[in-house]
């Protein structure tokens, strides 16, 4: 069995250039390497601001592009990208598949295969730090800065086991990638402390202007 998961970014621009070359590169890698299945993670509802949701949106697309012995699924629960991989668990058996990939948004690759490790693998703490940590030694260096590292990543993935987390670009300010790193920090501090999560999560409610 082979499955892709695409995870959302919760806002999107359907006119970007990148943002329709990130639905591109997810359709010609589903069609090229035939995976079974397609999973869309992602709140149905987490922009009302826009007239169609980014899942709803992201299905239409791929409808028209993927290959018709592929079959959709959609995951719509998910606020973040931590609820995306902790919703999909349930969807996969992560050690029936022959592969799994997960497209996401380059800056939080290495967030999500943290992700990963927790929730569809059981990897405890330390664990999962070390690692995180094997892999940034490994790319990252005298020689190699932190723009270097990035690039890398783009080209590699992230891998572990059968799961690969594919990282995508996706246009985004300056503030908005810091943002969204210092926001991995305290996603990742979150699966060990649930009061956090939750706050996390009425936080994006917040955002968004989400109700319940």
């Amino acid at each position: 069995m082979r499955t892709a998961i695409l995870i959302g970014h919760g806002t999107f621009d359907a006119n970007a250039q990148d943002y329709k070359k990130f639905i591109d590169d997810f359709t010609n890698f589903a069609n090229k390497n035939k995976v079974d299945q397609v999973i869309i993670s992602g709140d149905e509802k987490i922009n009302p601001r826009l007239s169609d949701s980014e899942s709803a949106f992201l299905k239409k697309q791929l409808l028209g592009k993927l290959d018709k012995k592929i079959k959709v699924a959609k995951e719509t629960k998910s606020l973040n990208a931590l609820q995306s991989i902790k919703n999909t668990a349930s969807m996969i058996k992560p050690q029936n598949h022959d592969d799994i990939t997960v497209f996401c948004n380059s800056t939080i690759a290495v967030k999500v295969m943290w992700f990963i490790q927790h929730y569809w693998f059981g990897m405890g703490k330390e664990e999962i730090e070390k690692d995180a940590l094997n892999f940034v030694a490994t790319h990252y260096s005298k020689k190699n800065g932190m723009e270097d590292m990035g690039k890398w990543i783009g080209v590699t993935g992230v891998h572990y086991k059968n799961v690969e987390v594919h990282p995508c670009f996706v246009k985004a300010s300056v503030h908005s990638a810091i943002a969204q790193q210092l926001v991995s920090l305290v996603d990742v501090a979150s699966l060990y402390n649930e009061p956090l999560q939750k706050e996390m999560v009425e936080a994006t409610k917040e955002e968004y202007g989400l109700k319940g």
